[in-house]
């Protein structure tokens, strides 16, 4: 009884680590990877000088960090709206708010971007930001990403 008990249990323990491992060929999420690319991504798309992105990549770190701190706010209020009436109309409206309050944060970001960076280049580094997106949900669809061969970054028109 206690070698069959052993084995279930060393199947179980298994089993946890081979479902959290990646898939074959899947790398998992690396942040710092991530941001790297982004900057690499932006930097040509906006032709930015090393002085330029030096200046410019603080602040925008800082903005998607706060960003992603909103982000998971809105998150943790929709994960919890209550059980009546009221809770879901008062979860509605902190939804709304935290939105409008992000969209607040961008704006001021913004400006402070158009401080440091001529604002034809603040353009185009939001339509390369875009374009990067776009590209990364593709990837992840089986469709392209980042690491596909891909003419230049050409800016939508």
């Amino acid at each position: 009884m206690k070698k069959w008990l052993l084995l279930t249990l060393m199947m179980f323990f298994s089993f946890g680590v081979w479902a959290q491992a990646p898939e074959r060929g899947e790398r998992r999420f690396n942040p710092e990877q991530f941001r790297k690319m982004v900057e690499e991504s932006l930097t040509k798309a906006a032709a930015l000088t090393s002085d330029e992105a030096k200046a410019f990549f603080p602040l925008y770190n800082e903005m998607r960090q706060k960003q992603r701190e909103m982000g998971e706010e809105i998150h943790k209020v929709k994960k919890e709206p209550g059980n009546d009436g009221n809770a879901y109309s008062q979860t509605v409206l902190k939804i709304n708010q935290l939105k409008v309050e992000m969209a607040k944060l961008e704006q001021d970001y913004y400006k402070r971007f158009l401080k440091v960076v001529p604002a034809e280049k603040v353009f185009k580094i939001i339509q390369a930001e875009d374009e990067f997106h776009r590209r990364m949900v593709q990837g992840r669809r089986g469709k392209g990403g980042p690491d596909m061969k891909k003419k230049e970054h050409q800016p939508r028109k």
